[in-house]
């Protein structure tokens, strides 16, 4: 486990781009009122379900109420800009995730809001769950190299169906593209759900989805696992292969989840809150908790985490340019 850490989290050294922490504060009695926790989607979904399993733990840690303020709209950038102008006093923080952090940015350059990266401070990175490039029964193909062939087959013109332009399996599959030296079209929906819908009916070939979402789907035999997106095989189906040990070996894409503060936030707050967050997501009935619903917890230092970022920030960057997307 330690390996695999220090191999995603490899000390890289960013001159400036890295946003400051404030002055070093007596963090004192805090927090000595409630905190509250932005959630940047509406209630019910994954990050939802994240920030409220992390705000009950890190309540009882620290002893204050942890308060989830959800503020979904704008593919997540209104909760993400409200809280990246709150005062950095701690009692405002916020889980980000890739599509606030590295795609939005990119994306919705001209409208944001925000930069990912100086207008936030680094707390910890709090987990992620892999996605699954997953196939109609009917497509002639088990696996990458099958799947590829079918695609070039058709002279690329089949489409593939994403939950939403700028989702992170509308990203995973403009990844699949770049790192196959393919053109496929995508469909996107309103949703994971609406595109996984026309997928099982067999209106669209495959998709990117959230492997602990599809699963039961898989294991009944209504949809064919192709292959994990993240560079090693998922605790939750040791049994697909990854889609880098297909050919691929520089596909790696998954979806996060991380704490951050508003910029220059106290040095001792920080530290209050990253010990906090670490000592929860290490302990056994948490990471249960977490990994019964279909996520493993990563707590990082808030240089590890902020040094992630930066790096998901420039890859989706270069992506994005490279594919010509651009909302505006």
């Amino acid at each position: 486990m330690l390996r695999t850490l220090l191999k995603i989290f490899a000390p890289v050294v960013i001159g400036g781009a890295l946003p400051l922490i404030g002055p070093v504060a007596h963090a004192g009695d805090y927090p000595d009122r409630p905190v509250h926790l932005v959630v940047s989607y509406p209630a019910g979904g994954a990050t939802d379900l994240i920030g409220r399993l992390l705000a009950e733990a890190l309540g009882d840690k620290l002893g204050q109420r942890i308060v989830v303020d959800n503020r979904g709209g704008a593919s997540g950038m209104l909760g993400a800009r409200f809280a990246a102008e709150a005062k950095p006093d701690g009692y405002t923080i916020v889980i980000a995730t890739a599509t606030t952090h590295a795609v939005n940015p990119w994306l919705f350059r001209n409208t944001i809001g925000y930069d990912a990266i100086k207008s936030f401070t680094p707390i910890s990175y709090v987990g992620y769950t892999p996605l699954v490039l997953v196939a109609h029964p009917s497509v002639p193909a088990s696996n990458v190299k099958e799947l590829l062939a079918y695609i070039k087959s058709k002279n690329n013109d089949i489409s593939y169906a994403n939950g939403g332009t700028g989702s992170v399996p509308h990203m995973a599959g403009e990844l699949f593209n770049a790192t196959a030296g393919i053109k496929v079209q995508t469909v996107p929906y309103k949703g994971d759900g609406p595109a996984t819908t026309d997928v099982l009916a067999g209106h669209l070939p495959y998709m990117f989805a959230h492997l602990p979402v599809v699963l039961p789907l898989i294991r009944s035999g209504q949809l064919k696992a192709i292959g994990v997106t993240t560079p090693q095989r998922s605790e939750f189906a040791p049994d697909i292969p990854t889609i880098a040990e297909q050919g691929l070996p520089n596909y790696s894409i998954e979806t996060w989840w991380g704490i951050f503060g508003p910029a220059k936030m106290p040095k001792d707050i920080v530290f209050t809150l990253n010990t906090a967050i670490r000592d929860v997501l290490t302990k056994p009935d948490v990471k249960k908790l977490f990994f019964d619903r279909g996520y493993e917890t990563r707590p990082t230092t808030p240089e590890e985490f902020g040094a992630y970022v930066k790096k998901e920030y420039d890859r989706w960057g270069k992506i994005v340019e490279e594919s010509g997307m651009q909302v505006n």
